[in-house]
């Protein structure tokens, strides 16, 4: 999937409560550039964005567990080394994705994190949306016990038979703080436009009297490139998300991961 070069999905709380933003002429605009400076100033993590994708799929047969390496009944499975217990076993690939348990399940990982599946087309036909699910932000799993499609015809449209495809919102929801430092931040900004008196971003030219003598220095604006704004709502939550710890993680060949459910 290609790099986001500019935020998608970013509510705005509270925006219609400013009088300022409405008035400015530009509120779309303003709007759209106090996210962007979220956007950057929280490393582009947030937002949603809604994707398609033309899914060809990477099928593989057998049963998802079998004997120790070397067994001699392999004949026609796909088998992958894994270190269980400290010892190696081949296991065979089925279909039921990065977790099997005692069934087998139609699953394809797509480019994540996945916060929601809109809409499934195949053959240019919707699928009900009870039929899948998605398990750990990831994996589209089918559970009415159908089958994705083998093969894509990427050279038809989605509408077309021999197609399919997969429309989801792909990314992190903002948080609410974010969603009300935005809206803040898109006030003082359109503020700043009308020139209002009560407009809170710091000014490009300070001015200094020294003996009789005023003199216009422009401001550095030091600090603006990590979301110091010198409004407390808006750098306080920006620094929240910015100077969190990171924590370390360790992580055991021999753990199975677990299948978690994180959408429908």
């Amino acid at each position: 999937m290609p790099t986001a070069t500019e935020p998608c999905e970013w509510p705005l709380v509270g925006a219609d409560d400013c009088d300022a933003i409405q008035e400015c002429g530009y509120p779309a605009e303003v709007k759209a550039a106090a996210v962007a400076y979220l956007w950057n100033w929280t490393g582009k993590r947030y937002g949603l964005c809604e994707v398609a994708v033309r899914p060809r799929r990477q099928d593989c047969h057998g049963s998802t567990y079998a004997g120790r390496a070397g067994h001699p009944d392999t004949g026609g499975w796909n088998w992958t080394p894994v270190l269980i217990g400290g010892e190696w076993f081949n296991i065979g690939c089925g279909d039921c994705g990065d977790v099997c348990g005692c069934s087998s399940l139609a699953s394809i990982r797509l480019p994540g994190p996945v916060e929601e599946v809109t809409q499934v087309l195949i053959d240019g036909v919707a699928l009900d949306a009870a039929a899948y699910r998605v398990d750990n932000r990831k994996r589209l799993v089918r559970h009415d016990g159908g089958r994705w499609p083998l093969c894509n015809d990427l050279t038809e449209a989605s509408t077309e038979a021999g197609t399919w495809e997969v429309t989801y919102k792909r990314g992190v929801p903002v948080p609410k703080g974010g969603q009300i430092a935005a809206a803040t931040l898109a006030c003082e900004i359109a503020k700043g436009l009308r020139r209002s008196s009560d407009c809170r971003l710091p000014e490009r030219i300070q001015t200094v009297t020294r003996e009789g003598v005023t003199v216009g220095v422009l401001d550095p604006f030091d600090g603006l490139e990590g979301g110091r704004t010198g409004i407390w709502l808006i750098d306080s939550w920006v620094a929240s998300i910015t100077s969190s710890p990171t924590r370390s993680t360790v992580h055991s060949p021999d753990r199975r991961g677990t299948q978690r459910t994180t959408s429908p």
